[in-house]
C-alpha cells in the first residue's frame, strides 16, 4: 500500500506540472502547445483517479505479509441442528458479532488477491477478505430440501472492485498474479471454540478448546 501512495504522489506532481504548462504555453498564446499539455494533463489525472478507485477498494480488503489471525468462532446450540454462531474479528473491537446458522457444520469463505511483476516492486502484498458464513449438512439429502443460512461478512463495496475487473478483463489484468474463492468448514457443537487465521496459502482453521479438539481429531 506504500508503494500505492508513492505513486498516487507522483501522479498528482505530474498533473500539477501538466497543468502549470497548459497554463503557462496559453498565456502565451500557444494554442497547439497548449492543448496538447491539457491532453496530457486529462491523461494522467485519469491514471491518478484510477489508482485512487482502487487504492479505496484495496482498503475493504486486509493486507496479508505472513499468517495472522482473523478470528475467533464460538458456537452455542440453540436446538438440534440449530446454532448461535458468534465470531469475534482480531481487527476490530472486542464485541462479538452472532449469526443463527443451521445445519451440522459451519464455513467461512475468503477472497484472496494476489500481485506480479511491478505490482510487487510497488510493496503491494497480498490481500484478504471475508466473504461470507454459512451452514452446512453432512447429509446431502437434507442439504438438498432445507434452505441455506448464509451471512454476508463483506460489508459496503468501495471504489473500484479490483476482484470483479480481474474476473472481466482476465489476461489483460497482468499485474494480478492470481485470486480465488476459498473455504473451509468444521463440525458445529454446543462449547466449541475455533480460531481462524490466514496465510499465503489461504485460510487454516484450527481447534482451540477439548470440546472443538473432540470434533476434529
Amino acid at each position: 500500500m506504500d508503494g500505492l501512495l508513492i505513486t498516487g504522489g507522483v501522479l498528482a506532481l505530474i498533473v500539477c506540472a501538466a497543468g502549470w504548462r497548459f497554463i503557462h504555453q496559453l498565456k502565451r498564446g500557444r494554442l497547439l502547445s497548449s492543448a496538447l499539455w491539457s491532453v496530457q494533463g486529462v491523461l494522467w489525472l485519469l491514471c491518478f483517479v484510477l489508482l485512487l478507485l482502487v487504492y479505496s477498494n484495496l482498503h475493504t480488503y486486509h493486507r496479508l505479509t505472513h499468517e495472522q489471525d482473523v478470528a475467533d468462532i464460538f458456537i452455542r446450540e440453540l436446538a438440534p441442528q440449530q446454532f448461535q454462531v458468534s465470531l469475534m474479528f482480531s481487527d476490530r473491537d472486542k464485541e462479538p458479532v452472532y449469526y443463527e446458522l443451521a445445519g451440522d457444520q459451519w464455513q467461512i469463505d475468503a477472497r484472496i488477491l494476489k500481485w506480479k511483476g511491478w505490482a510487487n516492486l510497488l510493496g503491494l502484498d497480498s490481500f484478504y477478505k471475508l466473504e461470507r458464513l454459512s451452514g452446512r449438512y453432512e447429509d446431502i439429502q437434507l442439504a438438498r430440501s432445507r434452505p441455506p443460512s448464509v451471512h454476508d461478512l463483506t460489508g459496503p463495496a468501495r471504489g473500484l472492485d479490483v476482484w470483479k475487473l480481474k474476473r472481466l478483463l482476465r489476461e489483460r489484468l497482468t499485474f494480478v498474479d492470481t485470486l480465488f474463492g476459498q473455504g473451509v468448514f468444521m463440525p458445529m457443537a454446543d462449547g466449541a471454540h475455533y480460531r481462524i487465521s490466514v496465510g499465503q496459502s489461504g485460510l487454516i482453521t484450527r481447534p482451540v478448546n477439548t470440546r472443538a479438539r473432540e470434533l476434529v481429531f
